[in-house]
């Protein structure tokens, strides 16, 4: 199977709307969650919002997200701490547990959904 052409291809969000902000909240094109998409040091994260812990979104208030020293992100709820790399909980009390990563491709200024194979 090819890959999505430009066409067809699944626009999360455009880098612009990043402006001052590390993180930021879009809808899931094909699931009913919303995608947290983090920028750090010019390259982009994304996972599902939902905490492994207690399955409650990470944001505080909608699309609001606690970023520490661009190395972490904390989940508003119960204080887990994730790395931003790997979505991987360091700390708190789903320790070892992950963030679901979604598939992102960063290209012309705009982040889509990787295509699938």
């Amino acid at each position: 199977m090819e890959k999505n052409t430009a066409a067809d291809a699944v626009i999360l969000c455009e880098t612009i709307e990043f402006n001052e902000k590390q993180a930021i909240k879009v809808a899931h094109p094909h699931k009913e969650i919303s995608v947290v998409i983090i920028q750090k040091d010019q390259r982009y994260y994304a996972y599902e919002n939902v905490c492994p812990h207690f399955s409650v979104q990470l944001d505080y208030k909608e699309g609001q997200f606690s970023l520490y020293q661009n190395q972490v992100i904390m989940c508003a709820h119960h204080s887990a701490l994730f790395d931003i790399e790997t979505g991987v909980c360091i700390d708190g009390p789903c320790k070892g547990k992950q963030l679901q990563v979604i598939e992102i491709e960063h290209k012309n200024a705009k982040i889509f959904l990787a295509s699938t194979p």
